[in-house]
């Protein structure tokens, strides 16, 4: 038998998420009024102006740190320094128009025009830190997150299965995109336990802008990052899980009353903890089913900014590193869960990824890149499953971006299937 669980059902799981997700993808936010203190007086510099201000929690009044802001027409993304503070270089042309939206990891999102914005910036934070005993009365959050890793196995796939991908791809590069892809691929999956990387076949690819054909060429260069946490997240680990600082919050979405919210961070500052090879900041939460124990959603946080002697030491021999002084390096992935068949295992139905670095070189010139992936997956097939091969270099007959030409009827027909989808 082959069970199917639809497009249109994807993405109204999607919707359900979507106010989280607008918070989290950094594209698209809400625009709210935001309360602030004075507003910025601009530096003007030539044809350009700087905005510098910094960004705190209401609450705490503590600094933000690496907190995001986007400009997402003028295709502007910058990320604040450990401290909460930021620098935003603009045209003075589109100050008048232009919005600036400021969002980070489990903080309500604000938008505000970018000729009111102000010096310090408040946000507020989605979750309360609770005593254990409130929320269970008996177990903390070791115990939960040990309970759920038990039933890892019970709860998720372990068997080969074959679904569809949906993705979109943004790659920014010194405030222009240089990648806007989307495409659908058929993947195969070994189940959770396999060592292997997800493999695909790419069936259909529209490029909206791609200013470096001769860079990107196959779909591994953009999938082949750990996208699955309960397969490759140290925090879910059998042992590693021990020696993280968990504890209890509560979030303000009623959609999560039937899940245990553990928040974790780490000061062991190794790959064998934070799966990166340079110092970072490594913390997240993982939501567990109060019932089943089963893992259904993963957020996961790297922030960092290192120094020269940093550079030096963890990026030795990286063509890109050479003569840059600084860096500061912010990625956020989110992993959604759902029991989609019906049979009590809960598969991996959304990944998104989004990664941002600065650096500063020899010359005092400032880059930066931003790359988005967002995948929602659908259409699983747990029978007359098809192994597809791994195909590490450019090849014509999987994974190769070129293997098909843009099909507009085909996307016509998505997009439909997309819009009835939001409006059931």
């Amino acid at each position: 038998m082959k069970i199917i669980f639809s497009l249109i059902s994807c993405l109204i799981f999607s919707n359900l998420q979507s106010q989280e997700l607008k918070e989290n993808n950094g594209l698209s936010f809400p625009k709210e009024e935001v309360n602030l203190s004075e507003k910025i007086e601009p530096l003007e510099v030539g044809k350009n102006v700087i905005f510098k201000g910094q960004i705190l929690d209401k609450d705490s009044n503590l600094p933000i740190p690496f907190a995001n802001l986007t400009l997402e027409k003028e295709e502007i993304y910058r990320v604040a320094d450990e401290n909460g503070h930021y620098e935003l270089s603009v045209k003075k042309a589109i100050i008048e128009h232009a919005t600036v939206a400021i969002s980070s990891m489990g903080y309500e999102s604000k938008t505000v025009l970018l000729k009111e914005l102000n010096e310090r910036i408040y946000l507020k934070s989605k979750f309360e830190e609770l005593d254990a005993v409130v929320i269970t009365n008996s177990l903390p959050p070791k115990t939960v997150l040990k309970k759920a890793i038990e039933k890892k196995k019970l709860n998720h796939p372990v068997e080969p299965f074959n679904f569809y991908r949906y993705a979109k791809i943004l790659i920014n590069k010194d405030d222009s995109n240089e990648v806007d892809l989307e495409l659908i691929t058929k993947d195969y999956d070994d189940g959770y336990l396999s060592p292997y990387v997800i493999t695909q076949r790419v069936k259909q690819v529209k490029w909206n802008e791609n200013k470096n054909t001769k860079k990107y060429k196959i779909s591994a260069q953009f999938f082949s990052y750990r996208q699955n946490a309960i397969r490759y997240s140290n925090i879910l680990h059998k042992q590693k899980y021990k020696n993280f600082k968990l504890s209890f919050v509560k979030s303000d979405l009623q959609e999560d009353d039937h899940l245990y919210i553990v928040a974790f961070e780490t000061e062991r500052n190794k790959w064998n903890y934070t799966n990166r090879p340079y110092p970072t900041v490594y913390s997240g939460k993982v939501y567990v089913d109060k019932k089943s124990f089963a893992i259904v959603k993963v957020v996961e946080n790297w922030e960092t900014t290192l120094r020269e002697e940093e550079i030096a030491k963890h990026f030795k021999g990286f063509k890109s590193y050479k003569d840059i002084v600084e860096t500061t390096i912010k990625e956020e992935n989110i992993c959604y869960y759902t029991n989609v068949l019906d049979t009590g295992k809960y598969y991996a139905t959304r990944y998104f990824n989004r990664s941002y670095k600065e650096t500063l070189d020899t010359e005092n010139e400032k880059k930066n890149t931003i790359t988005v992936l967002d995948s929602y997956l659908f259409d699983f097939e747990t029978e007359d499953v098809e192994e597809i091969e791994f195909y590490e270099y450019n090849n014509k007959k999987e994974n190769s971006l070129y293997r098909v030409g843009y099909n507009k009827s085909f996307w016509d027909a998505f997009y439909r299937r997309q819009i009835s989808a939001k409006l059931d």
